[in-house]
């Protein structure tokens, strides 16, 4: 049973809506709507794997069913509606999420509503939804609440774990950004790093590698990932909101060393100074070992820019790129000009570090043991202040 105590537009649970409100009248008596009730289904208090629905052709899912009791003369149900918010997020704000009258609501809607508040990875998102309408009576309205519980989905795995950066800290074109990989966090699968010299005051974006393979990047710079602040063209701040879709690139504060910081998860960026503001730099950096050949050293190519504008990469870089095949299975180590004064390997003993689709960046050390490697083609980027390898598998 539904009781309605009066006309008064205001929720007493702070929901918020998108619609127009009609016309606020003096508070009316007390309306009953008898047999009036909202139900979830079972499928409402399961994990909503948005992914699965996908491969399964399935495009939308019934959250509840209503059983509409008898309406007083003159009184309409409308807007019927799920608002839901994150059940972690204290402060979030709710979103509206369009249902229909018999309680389908699409699978586009459920991904819109993770997206709102996470960024694209395939991680369980928990939110508390509630089920509105409005009970009109000519140009009079109520808000009611019809029922509440709570929704945990799933979305599709959208982004593969390897995050790029474009634009001015590399001489990074379309056909050539993916020579900028950034740095996984060791405890978190949405926390990545890159550390340089920011040039002309940064100017970046950050992309994700399963669009250009797709091909979409090149085409759709909507996948990429710029700056959410209100005032991006002048905003250089330590900190800031990331946007997938944003037309405006991030800018570093100074020009100076940093870590750049992003969280695909809070969608945040962070930049984190460098204390030491003169790093050591090489003249070459190479890879020796590969297919069991100690003898040849294979030099990477240094891809930190002295500006994008000016198309011209540093004399001396920190960042270094490589494309290598392994034929079997193999060790390899990193070495600084030449010689193996300063290399750089993973580990207190050999192979301790056998490079996989999981374990595939890890930070090195002068003198450690050599890196296992499986037969294959990668992209191998090597940065020589945090001493972090990377090994990305490359499709073909």
């Amino acid at each position: 049973m539904l009781a309605l105590a009066g006309w008064s537009l205001t929720a007493c649970d702070e929901s918020h809506n998108d619609y127009a409100q009609p016309t606020v009248f003096p508070q009316e008596e007390q309306i009953t709507i008898s047999g009036f009730e909202a139900t979830p289904t079972a499928a409402a208090s399961q994990n909503i794997n948005l992914g699965t629905m996908a491969e399964q052709g399935i495009e939308s899912i019934q959250l509840f069913t209503l059983t509409q009791g008898t309406l007083p003369a003159g009184v309409t149900l409308k807007n019927i509606r799920l608002e839901a918010w994150p059940s972690d997020l204290t402060e979030a704000v709710s979103t509206n999420v369009k249902a229909t009258e018999d309680g389908y609501v699409t699978k586009e809607e459920l991904a819109n509503l993770v997206y709102t508040f996470y960024g694209k990875k395939s991680t369980e998102r928990v939110f508390t939804a509630k089920l509105f309408a409005n009970a009109f009576r000519g140009a009079e309205a109520q808000l009611i609440t019809l029922g509440d519980f709570t929704l945990r989905i799933t979305p599709e795995e959208l982004e593969n774990p390897y995050y790029y950066i474009y634009g001015n800290v590399v001489y990074a074109t379309k056909d050539n950004a993916y020579k900028a990989v950034m740095t996984p966090d060791a405890e978190s699968d949405v926390i990545f790093y890159y550390t340089s010299q920011y040039v002309s005051s940064g100017d970046i974006k950050i992309w994700n590698s399963k669009y250009w393979l797709e091909g979409n990047a090149t085409s759709d710079f909507t996948k990429l990932y710029g700056s959410g602040e209100e005032k991006p063209n002048s905003y250089k701040g330590i900190t800031g909101k990331l946007l997938q879709g944003s037309t405006y690139s991030i800018f570093s504060p100074t020009k100076e060393y940093y870590t750049f910081k992003i969280d695909l998860e809070a969608l945040t960026y962070e930049w984190i100074k460098l204390e030491d503001q003169d790093p050591a730099s090489y003249t070459a950096i190479s890879i020796t070992g590969l297919n069991g050949d100690w003898n040849t050293d294979i030099d990477m190519e240094g891809v930190d820019a002295v500006s994008f504008m000016k198309k011209q990469l540093k004399a001396k870089s920190h960042n270094w790129y490589a494309q290598i095949t392994a034929t079997s299975d193999c060790q390899v180590k990193f070495r600084a000009d030449h010689d193996w004064a300063t290399n750089w390997g993973f580990g207190s003993s050999d192979g301790e570090w056998t490079v996989n689709d999981e374990q595939w960046a890890k930070p090195c050390s002068n003198g450690a043991g050599n890196i296992a490697l499986a037969p294959g083609k990668y992209n191998v980027y090597f940065c020589d202040i945090t001493g972090v390898a990377h090994f990305v598998p490359v499709e073909e």
